[in-house]
Formats: structure tokens, sequence, C-alpha cells
């Protein structure tokens, strides 16, 4: 072979070698950054390198997918991305996943198989699916509830100063629930878990302000604190908050402006009391002009997301069937 010929065929194999290394996080990412802003040749580029199997590929698949961003959302196509990921030991995929099968709607939801991937990346050390398992056992999803287990999990969790981590830790020194009741160390990891972000938290915090449990009683810190879970998102905090303003609580004069709005943001999110509550106040024209087909609209959807209020508001103005002739 002559040496032209044989550096050819090495440049050659080189550049197949290159093309088959697996994408970065930083590479796929910016695909998938592209993707979302309409560049079709960056999403059908990363689509062909996941189908080619590349982990990273598949893992920013799943995201796009499950986040609806440069494709219509479709959880059962970032199931099947993020498995395909987790199968081949990408650590946040595993994560993803379980998330997935705790959230997703209707019979994508699935327990058992959110269980076992979060336990899959915990032992692999993942903070948050350390944290995510330990919330399964303490409340029982998908396995009985082992508040020993639990809180095992959680120390690993917070020795890696995960937030959600130390929110459900302190709940369990604060109550006492499978620890030696400890409420000061329950209230500092409470407090650095909500000034982390953590909106569950950060609702928590607002309630003890409020009813100075454990802490001094505060109207200014539990409205401050309430206001950033809800704008969070949040759907307790926000049906708090709708509490807060139609009652003029916490120091507040009566706003029922204000009330609405977050009563209506709660609802939006399926929350089953603010539906029920929004249907009540079409239905007596309370705050809102009277609305029969309003408040039939909510109470439909209060007693779907499992409203026993709603679902026999329903039972009372469901027409009765006329009686047969002859009878």
């Amino acid at each position: 072979m002559s040496p032209r010929l044989l550096l050819a065929l090495c440049l050659a194999l080189a550049g197949a070698t290159a093309s088959a290394a697996p994408l970065t996080e930083k590479q796929a990412g910016s695909l998938a950054a592209r993707a979302v802003k309409g560049d079709l040749k960056a999403g059908d580029e990363l689509e062909r390198l996941a189908k080619d199997g590349d982990p990273m590929a598949q893992r920013f698949m799943g995201r796009l997918y499950s986040s609806g961003r440069g494709v219509p959302r479709n959880d059962e196509y970032a199931i099947e991305w993020y498995r395909k990921a987790a199968e081949q030991g990408d650590l946040l995929s595993m994560h993803n996943l379980a998330v997935m099968y705790a959230k997703a709607p209707g019979k994508l939801r699935n327990t058992a198989e959110a269980l076992k991937w979060f336990r899959a990346a915990a032992d692999k050390g993942y903070a948050r699916s350390q944290a995510n398992l330990a919330y399964m056992l303490i409340e029982g999803k998908g396995t009985p509830q082992d508040l020993p287990e639990a809180k095992a999990w959680l120390d690993k969790a917070v020795a890696q100063h995960e937030p959600f981590g130390e929110f459900l830790l302190g709940k369990l020194y604060r109550d006492g629930r499978g620890v030696d009741k400890d409420v000061a160390r329950g209230i500092q990891l409470i407090t650095e878990a909500a000034e982390s972000g953590v909106r569950e938290a950060q609702f928590e915090l607002g309630l003890m302000y409020s009813d100075g449990v454990g802490v001094e009683k505060s109207d200014a810190k539990a409205l401050d604190w309430l206001r950033k879970a809800g704008e969070q998102r949040y759907a307790n905090a926000q049906y708090v908050l709708f509490g807060v303003y139609w009652r003029g609580a916490l120091g507040q004069k009566r706003d029922s402006s204000k009330a609405l709005i977050w009563l209506q943001r709660s609802a939006n999110q399926e929350f089953a009391p603010a539906q029920f509550q929004l249907g009540l106040l079409y239905a007596n024209g309370d705050g809102v002009p009277k609305d029969d087909r309003q408040a039939y609209t909510w109470m439909v959807e209060a007693a779907k997301n499992g409203s026993p209020e709603a679902a026999e508001f329903l039972k009372r103005i469901e027409p009765k069937p006329k009686a047969e002739v002859g009878k």
C-alpha cells in the first residue's frame, strides 16, 4: 500500500472515530437550544444521534418532549427517550424518568417504575433522587412507609446540601416523626430549604409564621413566604393567599380583586379546593357576576380532581329524570 493511500485511510478512520464519539452535555444542550429556537437541522441532528444510541442526545430529546419546547409536548415520547438514556446509565435521565413516571397523567403514571428509577439514581449518589425516594418512603407511595430508611436517604441528600431533602428532614425533626423531636433543628432545615427556593418549604414556613408554631408569630413574614411560594406556582399557597385577601387577614385590607387573581391561579393548576371555591363564587354571584355555566364547569373540574363537596353539589343540580308516561 502506498504511503499516500495509507495516510488517507488513517485519516478516514480517525474521522469515523471522532464522529462516533459521544456528545458532551454542552454539545447536546447546544443542539437542543438551537432546536427550540426553530433550527430544524439542529433538531434533526439531535434526533439522529439519539436514534444512533447517544445517551446525551437521548436525554435532551426527552427534555424537549417533556417540556414541549421545540416539539409538541409528548410525555410518552419523553419517557421513551429518558428510558433509553437511563438504561445506558445516564444518571440525570434515571432521575428524570422517575419524575415522569411519578407525575405523568393517566395510564403513563407508574409509581412502581418511579420508585425503581429514583432508587437506581439514589444508589449512584444523586441527591435529588435520594430526597424524592425518601418522600415516597415517608408517604408510603408505591411502597410501605419506612421512616428509618427515609431518614437514612435524607441524611445522604442533606450531606450534599440538597434543598428538598433539607425540607423533608426538617419536617421530620420538627414533628418528631421517625427521629427524636428537635424543633430548632427542624426549623433551621426548613428555613434553609425555603431560602434555597423550595416552594413547599416556603409555604410551610409561611404557615408557621402565620400561626406562630415553633417561631414567633409574624404576619409580615408569613405573607412574604406565602407570596414567594405562590409566585412559584404552588397551588396550595395561592389558595391560602386567596383567603388572606378575601378575608383581610395577615394585616392586609380585604381586596377581592387580588383574592380572585390568586384563586384563579390556583384553580388553573387543577387544585380541587380552589376549583370548588371558584365554582361556588360563580354559583352565588359572590365577588363575580353570577354565571351558572362557569359554576358548573368549575364544579365538574373540582369533582374530577377529587373534591367530594363538588361532587355533592353536582348531584343537587343534576336534572331529575322525568317519570315515564303511564307509571
